[in-house]
């Protein structure tokens, strides 16, 4: 990566123009195509040989564009998140990249590149046409984060770290801060076989103060070519107790789709919710690692009310039902011990022809429906209880397809419909405590 000073060039998109700095402004509808080249195509795509896009325009339309310095030889677009979209196509001149992220950085060929970013479905059907543009710079010194922490009620008890992938990187160091120190250090994988650009990290934060995090892009012989990643108000956060509404779950609490991940607020239900929700979820939980972490992630933020939605990943590896139950009252037990409330949510169903289609985990037992009605009658049986599995489920019994990209986790939709019925119990709750 080149180390000479780069022009910096500040772009706010709309609809119909960007900015300048030098205050030159440069009309282009934000839903034209715009062009560029991309090192981050997912692994095992199949190459598509013909494009139809829309008729394209130039960036630069007045009669004196600016002039890109020759030094200007990288750009980063980004986008938002399409619903319903796991791929993006970006096609410019007679080239098609598919990435799974909500950006890209590419080479700049020419002040006429044009450029065209379709959103796709797993089938790779059409979701949307034109994806707009939300911000483009020049020449980025270090990787752009895509955390919306700012956007969420609180932060997550279990942070994923997520960004735009880095041209010419091979991994990443990312590093968490706290009250202005660093807490701890995480590296990826060197060329991932798959390369979604997030990270999980099964270490609560708990303690109270500020934290924010950074990542940095290293070549393949462990040279950082990137400096470390701007702060801002999507990658800092205040912890904060108590928080009186809580939820502890598995990834269907923790948030997140097929290639949206939890640290983006389309698919997380508590964005849908209104009342301010603590969100105690983890990723792959079972209801036994749940109570297992019950005293640590729980009693910090003294809930007055728990919402706990768990037993996904019981009936869907072969846990019987009764087991699951019998966590259940466990937790229910120690919410009792506590002066907290807690109020059970039906588990969500599964789509077992999704989940064989798109191969991500092993496809449930036969039986996982019987283990799923035992959870799901228990929890209807507690005197708080909610249950959204009804409306979620089809005439098979299945989650219903249109709900799901991966046949596990519900998508936007099904989180919304989530929330909001969380939402509805809490304004009935506390309308009777009046």
């Amino acid at each position: 990566m080149s180390k000479i000073l780069p022009l910096i060039i500040a772009i706010l998109l709309s609809l119909s123009n960007i900015q300048f700095q030098n205050s030159t402004t440069i009309n282009f509808a934000s839903n034209d195509s715009q062009t560029f080249n991309v090192e981050n195509q997912i692994e095992n795509e199949p190459a598509i040989s013909t494009v139809e896009p829309s008729e394209p325009k130039k960036i630069f339309e007045q009669d004196n564009p600016p002039i890109i310095p020759t030094s200007a030889n990288t750009v980063r677009l980004t986008w938002n998140a399409v619903p319903g979209a796991v791929r993006y196509r970006i096609s410019y001149a007679d080239n098609v990249i598919i990435s799974p992220t909500t950006g890209v950085e590419v080479e700049v060929h020419g002040v006429d590149e044009v450029f065209k970013i379709t959103a796709l479905d797993f089938d790779r059907n059409v979701v949307l046409e034109d994806v707009p543009i939300t911000s483009t710079e020049i020449n980025p010194k270090s990787p752009r984060t895509t955390t919306q922490f700012d956007e969420m009620s609180y932060p997550p008890l279990y942070l994923v770290y997520s960004w735009i992938p880095t041209k010419d990187a091979e991994y990443y160091e990312i590093r968490l801060l706290h009250d202005g120190a660093v807490i701890r250090n995480f590296w990826t994988e060197i060329n991932p076989e798959e390369k979604h650009f997030d990270f999980y990290d099964d270490t609560p934060v708990i303690e109270g103060g500020e934290y924010f995090w950074q990542v940095r892009g290293f070549s393949a012989d462990d040279v950082a070519i990137t400096d470390w990643s701007e702060k801002n108000s999507g990658n800092t956060f205040n912890v904060t107790a108590p928080t009186r509404f809580s939820a502890i779950g598995d990834s269907i609490t923790h948030g997140g789709a097929m290639t949206v991940p939890p640290s983006h607020v389309l698919c997380n239900w508590e964005t849908y919710c209104s009342f301010f929700v603590k969100n105690l979820g983890h990723s792959g939980d079972t209801t036994q690692q749940i109570l297992n972490r019950f005293d640590d992630d729980v009693l910090p933020f003294k809930p007055e009310i728990l919402f706990v939605m768990a037993g996904v990943n019981d009936f869907r590896t072969g846990i019987i039902g009764s087991y699951s139950v019998r966590n259940l009252e466990k937790i229910k037990s120690r919410c009792e011990e506590h002066g907290i409330i807690p109020v059970f949510i039906t588990p969500t169903p599964i789509n077992p022809e999704k989940m064989r289609k798109v191969n991500l985990v092993e496809p449930p037992p036969s039986d996982w429906r019987n283990e799923q009605k035992f959870i799901c009658d228990w929890v209807r049986s507690q005197k708080y209880f909610i249950d959204v599995t009804s409306e979620l489920t089809d005439a098979e019994g299945n989650l219903k397809a249109e709900l799901t990209t991966d046949g596990l986790h519900p998508d936007s939709e099904g989180k919304k419909f989530i929330g909001q019925a969380v939402e509805k119990w809490l304004n009935d709750y506390l309308m009777s405590q009046d």
